[in-house]
C-alpha cells in the first residue's frame, strides 16, 4: 500500500468516527431544553458543513499528484483539526 492509500484510509476512518460523534449528539437533541435544542441544532449544522469542505478538500486532493499533493495534505490536515477541535467543544457544552 503507498502512502497515498494510507492516508486515504486513515482519512476515512477519521471522518467515519466524526460522522459518528456528530450522529450521537443530533441524538441528543430531544432531550434538550428549547434554548439548547436550538444552539446544538446550529452546532450540529456548523459541524456538518466543516466536515462537508473537509471531504472536499479531500476530493481534490485525490485529483493531485507531486508537491501539489503535499501540499493540498497539509490543507485537508488543517480542516480535519479545525473540525475535530470544533466537535470537541461541541461536546464538552453539551455533556
Amino acid at each position: 500500500m503507498d502512502r497515498k492509500e494510507a492516508y486515504r484510509e486513515k482519512l476515512d476512518a477519521q471522518l467515519k468516527e466524526l460522522k459518528a460523534k456528530i450522529d450521537q449528539l443530533e441524538n441528543r437533541v430531544s432531550s434538550l431544553s428549547a434554548d439548547a435544542k436550538a444552539e446544538l441544532v446550529k452546532d450540529i449544522h456548523d459541524l456538518r458543513k466543516r466536515k462537508m469542505i473537509v471531504r472536499e478538500k479531500w476530493n481534490e486532493l485525490q485529483k493531485a499528484g507531486g508537491e501539489a499533493w503535499d501540499a493540498m495534505r497539509e490543507g485537508v490536515e488543517k480542516a480535519t483539526a479545525e473540525l475535530k477541535e470544533s466537535l470537541e467543544k461541541v461536546i464538552s457544552r453539551f455533556k
